[in-house]
């Protein structure tokens, strides 16, 4: 039986918020336009079965079509906002506070246990900028959404086909950033993960990479070590068939000459937005739960893998893993190779996990 174990936090919700009242909308306009015997508008040229979304927001429902697509652009702009937040622990835009505990040189292992992030954290600054860029993208792309609800295609044809337009440009890029910033997390994450060969474990005292390199950065861009199948890369993945998917309708909804089974791909394609949803809800998820995976605590180090930790020349390794017999106590020796008095000082604190 398929159980519910409690989430690290309730951020997954905000996607749901999101899209739900998108679908409402989807499924009361066909109730609407079914109840009312599947007319052709009054400013419609064809016979088509079924009408465009357009053409059931340009009558009397205009004021439910521009709510809700405010509403649902509102919801993505804010989920990818929260996925920088729980990263990055502020917000996009927002000035970065100063925290004594947690510095630049702070080791990705230390930050994972500082409990200020809510999901793992960036590895390098490229996944960062992936998350901002998909946001300032999304932000755009739901921007040519509702002023599509609002210049109805009615009265402003021209100007409503020109943003819907833009909405369908910037939310693929919107999504490629996405993809690009789970595949590098789980391209790095699959050279530590606790299930990675020994032989590609940088944990392991064997060689770390074969065809001698030490680190995942130093492997070409192509080439993966390790656990490559882990959370990252199954969502990068599934992210991939969905855009996919997408590109595919959107050219046959923009292609086809068939008004009515262009209008139908135009209908999928709504509903199918609804499941990108659902998949960065699924990350928010798992993602919020780290502390808690099964694999989590047997992480032995961190090192190299964090934008800092290799030009500092910090390095981390924890003494005692947590166990039943410690109850989540990790005793930890950090070491510093900075030439400070050309002099290395080593300190040994508990963490409780």
């Amino acid at each position: 039986m398929l159980q519910f174990k409690s989430p690290g936090n309730w951020l997954f919700i905000v996607p749901w918020i999101a899209f739900i009242p998108w679908y409402g909308m989807l499924i009361a306009m066909l109730i609407c336009w079914a109840s009312q015997g599947h007319p052709i508008y009054w400013f419609m040229h064809t016979e088509q079965f079924p009408v465009y979304i357009s053409d059931i927001g340009a009558t009397n429902l205009r004021p439910l079509f521009i709510s809700c697509a405010g509403w649902q652009g509102l919801g993505y702009v804010i989920t990818v906002a929260l996925e920088f937040f729980q990263r990055s622990g502020y917000l996009p835009f927002q000035l970065k506070k100063k925290d004594p505990s947690i510095s630049d040189s702070t080791s990705y292992a230390e930050k994972l246990r500082s409990g200020k992030y809510l999901m793992p954290p960036y590895y390098t600054k490229d996944e960062r900028n992936l998350i901002f860029a998909a946001f300032v993208l999304g932000g755009i792309g739901e921007l040519g959404l509702l002023f599509c609800s609002i210049f109805s295609t009615a009265r402003y044809h021209h100007v409503h086909i020109a943003m819907v337009s833009v909405f369908v440009v910037f939310m693929f890029l919107s999504t490629c950033c996405l993809i690009a910033e789970y595949f590098l997390m789980g391209r790095h994450y699959a050279s530590i993960h606790p299930l990675a060969s020994p032989h590609f474990n940088p944990q392991s005292s064997e060689k770390s990479f074969n065809q001698g390199y030490n680190t995942v950065d130093e492997l070409p861009w192509y080439k993966w070590e390790g656990h490559i199948w882990n959370k990252f890369t199954i969502s990068a993945t599934l992210k991939v068939i969905w855009l996919t998917l997408a590109v595919v309708w959107a050219i046959c909804f923009g292609a086809i000459n068939d008004g009515s089974k262009s209008a139908c791909f135009e209908w999928l394609l709504a509903f199918w937005f609804g499941i990108l949803f659902m998949i960065l809800s699924a990350d928010f998820y798992l993602g919020g739960r780290y502390r808690e995976s099964r694999y989590f605590n047997h992480v032995e180090s961190f090192s190299g893998y964090y934008k800092y930790d290799k030009a500092l020349g910090l390095y981390h390794s924890e003494e005692v893993l947590p166990s039943d017999d410690n109850a989540g106590v990790i005793t930890t020796e950090t070491a510093s190779s900075n030439n400070h008095n050309n002099a290395s000082s080593n300190e040994t604190f508990q963490v409780v996990v």
